[in-house]
């Protein structure tokens, strides 16, 4: 039952419509793009160049603003996915078989807002945590160690909240610390441990795709000149664009699931839950 609950099921429920998968990758790539674009252009105008377009003295303006635009709305899309990642926690905490519908963005948007403001508090409180450690501890090898414990208590840790967020829907159920420590065991650690290794495995070749052609653009400027890497540009730009695609519907694939799994584990832990869970087993 392990491999079914936690591997071969959650594997399968992310396919389950693969036009809603290609949706989620498609947001993804282009949120990811827009923040890289955002931070290009507002970088660009103090790395020593100018394109002279509007003159020296409104081109830094004009990449800013360009640069706060193209910030704003790749991270506006990225929580959108987060409230659909969101949405699909909810409905598997339902025993859906199927990916929800791509509806209701307002939602999604504001659902995304506390889902990835509750991740964002806990995890820069486990580093300032750490940080205050490391400062004390001195490099002494105990409080480094000590440190580590608390880096997977907190990778531990966020999962599990989120799933009890999407079952509560109530902010203050990512603190909700005595609930989420309780779920703790070390089922749950080798779950995590073999989750993790599947999403790895599941992102290598993806990675590997999109480092290929990078290598190929500034090897060929290094060793063959700007003739060659303008005749080969295009091609170049062509793979690490597809590459980019099918890594950002991957990397959305595995975040359904990982969601799935650890949904699967909460219900089996929920004492409300636990009768309809062991039922369908």
């Amino acid at each position: 039952m392990f491999f079914e609950n936690y591997v071969f099921g959650p594997l399968k429920y992310g396919l389950s419509d693969l036009s809603k998968l290609l949706k989620g990758g498609i947001i993804y790539a282009v949120s990811i793009f827009l923040l890289i674009l955002g931070i290009f252009l507002a970088v660009y105008p103090y790395a020593g160049a100018n394109l002279h377009i509007f003159g020296t003295a409104t081109n830094s303006l004009v990449f800013a603003v360009v640069a706060l635009l193209a910030s704003l709305l790749g991270l506006g899309l990225l929580i959108v996915l987060n409230g659909y990642i969101l949405k699909v926690i909810k409905l598997s905490l339902e025993k859906s078989v199927e990916l929800p519908e791509w509806a209701n963005y307002w939602d999604m948007l504001k659902n995304g807002v506390v889902f990835t403001l509750g991740i964002a508090v806990i995890a820069v409180f486990g580093s300032i945590l750490q940080n205050i450690i490391t400062y004390i501890g001195n490099d002494s090898m105990a409080l480094i160690v000590l440190s580590m414990v608390i880096q997977l208590i907190i990778s531990l840790y966020i999962p599990l909240s989120v799933v009890n967020f999407a079952q509560e829907d109530n902010f203050g159920a990512f603190f909700d610390i005595p609930k989420i420590f309780k779920m703790m065991s070390f089922e749950y650690l080798g779950m995590f441990i073999v989750v993790s290794i599947i999403s790895i495995l599941l992102m290598i070749i993806p990675m590997i795709l999109v480092i290929f052609p990078l290598i190929g653009f500034f090897g060929m400027n290094i060793y063959t000149g700007p003739k060659m890497l303008f005749m080969a540009s295009p091609l170049l730009l062509g793979v690490a664009l597809f590459a980019f695609i099918v890594f950002s519907i991957v990397a959305v694939y595995v975040s359904f699931y990982s969601y799935g799994a650890y949904t699967n584990y909460f219900i089996s832990k929920s004492p409300e839950k636990i009768v309809d869970f062991n039922q369908e087993l």
